[in-house]
């Protein structure tokens, strides 16, 4: 068979397998086999199964297993039974396929380079009744080109869907599914991919994604949860195949809409660029997420938090560097363009327990919607003025080690103001005189 298709089951509605079976028995292209496999499912699901089946005239099987394992595990068990077939997919219990689903995957794969792995193609959304859900003109223009990405923006966001065909030679040398990320397992699987080939968009709409099903994953995991996970998956993967950037920068937004896209354009251009960004979003209620999701930089990490407050949003931020150094921004405020080099430079030429290198930031002032110029603020002399507001010491490079040792996550007056406090008293600092860093206030 040239197509081997897995569909993994637990716990699921009656009418929806029936639609799900339905349609890939309407398919088209007739050269492949459908391996179901039962992960522990609850008796009505397992007798929903076994009379669907009976609808499908191609060849399948069933694997009927009583203790539930997880999707990774699953769906390697189903791929395991089609070792003699080239291409490869998944499909879930809940979703409908158009019945050129596969032959127009497998065509779009067969015209592809050779060096394509993954073909992916647009899908429509359908409510729990399996009615259509409408959106408008400028929603579909949003999500077509939020699937039409640089394959390695991966790392920054899932956005190859439910429609896809693999190839199974870069299946198996992605090590298949793994079960570290097991709410995330098709990102998580995506990424590490990415390694072995291309990826190509079918821009076309061939199958239905179910939304808010009772047992859909989107509607029983949080978002954050979601998000964090995927997240940590990412960094996970770049560790894996060597890629740990110098430094890692966490940019802080909380309802900064109109500034935040400043503060990450001048981050993209810095003439340094061996940095990872980690950028948090700390349960915005206006549109910074949307201002977030719509940068394309394969160095990001977006993270989209219930609002923890900074304190907390950095601890967690924290877990996703990667970097030797640390440096922290707020959305409101911007770089100088050559401030990570000169930062980088002067810290790599200092002995190795300096924990942090202080530098001098410039005050800009707020005034109905126009900046006015303020004072420097020099990394020697902050601890000594009066003004917490601007005292603290923003353009600061520290060293992750000692970062991540020293962290203060008490939550007195002075470090939510700060984000952050070392005790300065046991840690090697140096300053270096240079205006690196704009503050907005």
């Amino acid at each position: 068979m040239k197509v081997g298709v897995v569909l993994p089951v637990y716990h699921q509605e009656r009418e929806y397998i029936f639609e799900c079976i339905e349609s890939m028995e309407k398919q088209t292209f007739r050269d492949y086999k459908l391996v179901i496999v039962l992960d522990g499912p609850n008796d009505e699901t397992v007798s929903a199964i076994k009379e669907a089946s009976k609808l499908l005239t191609i060849p399948y099987q069933i694997i009927d297993r009583k203790v539930n394992r997880g999707i990774s595990p699953t769906l390697n068990e189903g791929f395991q039974l089609l070792q003699d077939c080239p291409y490869l997919t998944w499909i879930s219990s809940d979703n409908r396929h158009d019945p050129n689903f596969l032959e127009r995957l497998v065509a779009a794969m067969d015209q592809a380079t050779p060096e394509t792995v993954l073909v992916y193609s647009f899908y429509r959304r359908i409510d729990e009744n399996g009615k259509p859900i409408t959106y408008t003109k400028a929603w579909y223009e949003y999500v077509e080109y939020f699937m039409t990405r640089p394959k390695e923006e991966i790392f920054q966001n899932c956005f190859i869907g439910c429609s896809f065909l693999f190839k199974r030679e870069a299946f198996n040398k992605a090590g298949g599914y793994r079960d570290k990320f097991p709410n995330v397992q098709d990102h998580d699987f995506w990424i590490r991919l990415l390694q072995y080939g291309d990826f190509f968009l079918l821009r076309e709409y061939i199958m239905e994604y179910r939304f808010n099903g009772k047992y859909a994953l989107t509607t029983n995991i949080p978002p954050e949860q979601l998000t964090m996970e995927s997240m940590a998956s990412s960094v996970d993967v770049r560790k894996m195949i060597g890629q740990l950037p110098k430094v890692s920068v966490i940019l802080y937004s909380h309802n900064h809409v109109n500034t935040i896209k400043y503060a990450i354009q001048t981050l993209q251009q810095q003439t340094y660029r061996d940095f990872q960004l980690i950028v948090i979003d700390d349960g915005s209620t206006d549109h910074s997420p949307d201002a977030i999701h719509t940068t394309h930089d394969s160095r990001m990490v977006p993270l989209l938090l219930q609002h923890r407050g900074k304190t907390k949003s950095l601890e967690i931020a924290l877990q996703y560097c990667i970097g030797e150094y640390v440096l922290f921004m707020t959305g409101e405020d911007w770089l100088d363009p050559e401030a990570l080099r000169l930062m980088v430079e002067r810290m790599n030429s200092l002995p190795l327990n300096t924990d942090l290198l202080l530098s001098n930031h410039k005050i800009w002032y707020n005034r109905r919607g126009r900046l006015v110029s303020g004072p420097i603020i020099t990394g020697q002399s902050y601890s000594s003025l009066p003004s917490i507001e601007i005292n603290m010491p923003y353009a600061v490079l520290y060293r992750s080690s000692s970062l991540k040792k020293d962290f203060n996550t008490a939550a007195d007056s002075l470090v939510e103001d700060h984000l952050f406090q070392l005790n300065r008293k046991n840690n090697n600092t140096h300053w270096m005189n240079m205006a690196l860093y704009h503050k907005r206030i």
